[in-house]
């Protein structure tokens, strides 16, 4: 389903609107999923960015003999 939105711009935008020909549901759809994808990237790199501090304090010697001491149990 889709929705309306509407936006505000001054005479002269709006004159080089009309002079070009400028398809601008299209063009606003194209900007705003842009914005939304660069802000998705964004949240996921700050996520990794998290994640990295997290692992950092993993000690993997520890994580290591816990694997093998799980792996002898069985």
């Amino acid at each position: 389903m889709s929705e309306i939105a509407t936006i505000r711009i001054d005479e002269e935008t709006k004159r080089k609107i009309k002079q070009y020909a400028i398809p601008v549901s299209r063009v606003a759809r194209k900007a705003i999923l842009r914005e939304i994808e660069r802000r998705e990237r964004e949240e996921a790199l700050q996520a990794l960015r998290r994640m990295k501090e997290i692992l950092s304090r993993v000690d993997i010697e520890r994580v290591v003999q816990d694997i093998r001491e799980d792996r002898r149990l069985r």
